[in-house]
């Protein structure tokens, strides 16, 4: 690949854009193959040596199944008698980690983010916080303040954001953003003792009386027994990871466990069933 089509790529990836690198990987005609060219599901085709438009259109005409599915793949096609392969890589847009309160819990939950995929942005009002020198690996962070931030940024369903911040009334002003906006993120999980969430839900149900508060996961983190801010990283992001997979979060030994005490012949049944 050359340097063009890689920061075409690279761009497309820090924008959280989707996209499809496209190899011809076997062909008749022995230049064709090794071609590279990126694809947008909205039709844009990039290549830094444009293929003959002909060639170009049956390309993009047998990815169209692909890039409806958004997965990756192979197809084969013939184009004026010469047979050609052509795998397309998909690049997914990152689900989005938003982390609000750059303290203590951050700085875990930013690297195990960072570690499990995620593209990490940590915003926090204080310069002091919010910086290079103490998140080096994530992919952004911004120093304004929560009620404007939460005004302007981009919510989806690839969206999951934390509230870590340091008082209730932050976490109130950026509810009440959250909450204005027609977007509605994946998740939204808030750190407190009971004390403060029942504060924030006080004021939140007087702004949202309809409100069901859905999305919004508090005390955040599943119950771990986690103490130190290693532990209630893991805690955090193992709901995270339970909400995206859609799964029940128990452990997996369970049910294995209430099989073994049906004896094992017909545990050894319903397990094999089961799997």
């Amino acid at each position: 690949m050359n340097d063009s089509l890689f920061q075409k790529l690279s761009e497309s990836i820090r924008l959280r854009k989707e996209i499809f690198l496209l190899t011809i990987t076997a062909c008749d005609d022995q230049e064709l193959i090794g071609f590279k060219a990126l694809l947008l599901p909205m039709g844009e085709f990039y290549a830094s040596s444009p293929p003959p438009p002909s060639l170009q259109q049956m390309i993009m005409n047998h990815s169209e199944k692909l890039v409806k599915r958004k997965r990756s793949g192979t197809f084969t096609f013939t184009w004026h008698g010469l047979k050609v392969e052509c795998f397309a890589e998909y690049f997914p847009v990152p689900i989005h980690l938003i982390i609000a309160g750059a303290g203590h819990v951050c700085e875990p939950v930013a690297r195990i983010g960072k570690m499990l995929g995620f593209y990490v942005t940590v915003i926090d009002d204080r310069k002091e916080f919010a910086n290079r020198d103490r998140f080096p690996h994530v992919d952004e962070v911004v120093c304004q303040s929560f009620l404007h931030f939460f005004k302007k940024a981009e919510l989806t369903e690839q969206t999951y954001i934390l509230l870590l911040t340091r008082g209730h009334k932050y976490d109130v002003l950026s509810l009440q953003e959250l909450l204005k906006r027609q977007e509605k993120p994946a998740y939204i999980g808030m750190i407190g003792s009971r004390r403060r969430i029942s504060g924030v839900f006080e004021q939140l149900k007087g702004d949202f009386p309809k409100e069901r508060f859905d999305q919004l996961f508090t005390p955040v983190g599943l119950d771990i027994g986690a103490q130190t801010p290693e532990e209630i990283a893991v805690s955090i992001m193992a709901e995270i990871l339970k909400v995206k997979n859609q799964t029940s979060g128990s452990s997996l030994s369970l049910m294995i466990r209430n099989y073994a005490k049906l004896g094992f012949r017909e545990g050894e049944i319903k397990w094999n069933s089961f799997t």
